[in-house]
């Protein structure tokens, strides 16, 4: 038994897929089912299912993925011990981050991990947070940083860490006829026409999940880059839902646009960490977490 057919083992449970398990790990997807196959021949017991929806454990492979798990933790935090305090921590991260937090809190957050880990990889995605949870669960993003959603609260194997509470304001163009207002009431708001940011075609993203508990949205149209928003919300006289603390930086991105906060807002939100507890978080990723942790509280 080699550590690597662990690995492999442990990979291949948290993506549920041969394929992607192999091109994570960087092999070859043959290899990788070889590797697999010797360790099932080797313990005399089979570790794997493959079913329709993808590639699953047995009762025995459940058991040696979670001793798998305290080995590989075990062995990480003895390798890290020197690294972290030389400043050696290194491989790839990939993390997913939802369009808002992105604009505000990444940038420093990136600053911080470069100057102690220059050696490590950051390879990001900006996304909305239901798209992201997608990601995550996939095992196309190790981190993800997302709105709490409704979908968030069904999706199992999700570790989760709230980080920062907020709540939704208006943003529109100055040129709106209700950018007069200092305040506008949700009733109101609900009934602009609205521009979403999403970054795939469906129409159940974080945003709109939120707001359907108060009753329908005119939403106009979807877009998923900052520039379409914003030309469309000058063009359209429409509105878009935001975080407070993101509000700013629009404003002074876009001298057009103003926000409004909404009287008596129910609209609460949570920004949160979330990571599959299919995925073993190295020592790398661990220190990117607490940076993260940080920066937003």
């Amino acid at each position: 038994m080699r550590l690597e057919q662990l690995q492999y083992l442990v990979e291949i449970n948290r993506s549920k897929s041969i394929s992607l398990a192999a091109e994570r790990a960087h092999i070859s997807q043959p290899a990788l089912s070889t590797s697999i196959s010797k360790l099932e021949d080797e313990l005399r017991v089979q570790l794997l299912k493959r079913t329709n929806q993808g590639v699953y454990p047995t009762e025995a492979g459940e058991f040696v993925i979670q001793k798998a798990l305290q080995i590989i933790d075990a062995l990480e935090e003895i390798s890290s011990l020197a690294r972290v305090n030389s400043n050696e921590l290194g491989g790839d991260i990939s993390i997913a981050v939802e369009l808002n937090v992105n604009m505000t809190f990444m940038p420093k957050v990136f600053s911080i991990f470069r100057q102690k880990y220059s050696k490590a990889n950051i390879l990001q995605k900006v996304g909305e947070s239901n798209n992201i949870l997608r990601d995550v669960e996939s095992g196309k993003a190790d981190i993800g940083i997302i709105i709490q959603t409704e979908e968030l609260s069904k999706a199992k194997d999700i570790c989760t860490k709230e980080i920062l509470q907020d709540t939704l304001v208006v943003l529109t163009s100055k040129n709106s006829p209700i950018a007069g207002q200092r305040e506008i009431s949700l009733e109101s708001a609900m009934a602009q026409p609205v521009i979403l940011f999403n970054s795939e075609y469906i129409t159940n993203c974080g945003i709109s999940s939120i707001l359907k508990k108060y009753g329908n949205i005119n939403v106009n149209y979807r877009v998923d880059t900052i520039v379409m928003l914003e030309k469309l919300l000058l063009q359209e006289n429409g509105i878009t839902f935001i975080p407070r603390f993101v509000a700013q930086e629009y404003t002074n991105m876009f001298s057009g646009l103003v926000a409004l906060d909404i009287k008596k807002s129910p609209l609460n939100i949570m920004i949160a960490l979330i990571w599959s507890n299919r995925h073993h978080l190295c020592a790398t990723e661990k220190e990117l977490i607490k940076i993260i942790r940080t920066v937003l509280v």
